[in-house]
């Protein structure tokens, strides 16, 4: 099994995303939503809000608020089943 990680930040300048991008040292993709399209149509009621998403392109969990590693194994953990 592959694993993709997106994280799609919501009406922000691209510089100040960029300064958090390496301040995190994060090195997943981030993607911009400056017209916070993708929050519209993915019905985002929260920031942060976590979506797992199957091969299918289906969303299999919704979660709303900070991920913690135990968590995010539980929900991979359920896909896997599946």
């Amino acid at each position: 099994m592959g694993l993709v990680i997106i994280s799609v930040d919501i009406a922000e300048e691209v510089n100040t995303v960029q300064s958090f991008v390496e301040a995190q040292g994060l090195t997943f993709t981030i993607l911009l939503d400056e017209d916070s399209i993708a929050a519209r149509d993915f019905l985002v009621r929260g920031i942060p809000s976590s979506f797992f998403i199957d091969r299918s392109g289906v969303i299999q969990v919704r979660h709303s608020g900070p991920l913690e590693a135990a968590v995010i194994d539980e929900y991979v953990q359920q896909l896997l089943l599946r």
